[in-house]
């Protein structure tokens, strides 16, 4: 499968650099990958599925590159995944919300999974608060906040698994990497 991912925007020097983290490689090993740059290009890569890697970087330039990639993947209905900075991207972009959170950010804690705890990193600043009108909650924290959700053919997950010793998602997020 060709995985289009893409790259937070990092500054040095006053100038801007397009960067990816290199777990994302082995996590996705056997896929072809894409780094998509943080510039508009038309036409858009062509790639069977699209990954909103995480990141609060927050740049305009990136935010609007993922939300023109969104467009174009919706309307071709293909499927995206957003982790962390993508997954609460794409909850406010599907008319979900997301609130602060005091005790999520560089941490473990468990989430829910047809009622099966895992243990998951965490490395944001925000929670979902409502997810997506139509989502279906995936996994849940310990207060029942939604941790990952999915919508058709496109799904959130607020952890990093690419970053974890022994990646684990949701099962139905899992397909959407095998189709």
């Amino acid at each position: 499968m060709k995985i289009g991912l893409t790259q937070r925007v990092l500054m040095h020097k006053g100038r801007a650099y397009d960067s990816l983290e290199h777990s994302w490689y082995e996590f996705l090993q056997g896929h072809t990958l894409v780094s998509i740059p943080n510039r508009l290009c038309s036409p858009f890569p062509d790639i069977d599925l699209l990954i909103i890697t995480g990141g609060d970087d927050d740049h305009p330039v990136r935010n609007h590159v993922e939300h023109e990639l969104v467009n174009s993947m919706l309307s071709r209905d293909l499927p995206i995944i957003g982790v962390c900075h993508g997954c609460q991207l794409l909850t406010q972009r599907l008319r979900g919300s997301v609130v602060p959170v005091a005790d999520h950010q560089d941490c473990y804690h468990e989430v829910f999974y047809q009622d099966q705890p895992h243990w998951v990193n965490s490395y944001h600043k925000l929670r979902i608060e409502q997810p997506p009108p139509g989502a279906t909650v995936l996994a849940r924290d310990p207060d029942g906040h939604a941790e990952a959700w999915i919508h058709e053919r496109t799904a959130g997950i607020m952890w990093h698994p690419e970053r974890m010793q022994q990646p684990w998602i949701p099962q139905e997020i899992q397909l959407l990497l095998t189709r």
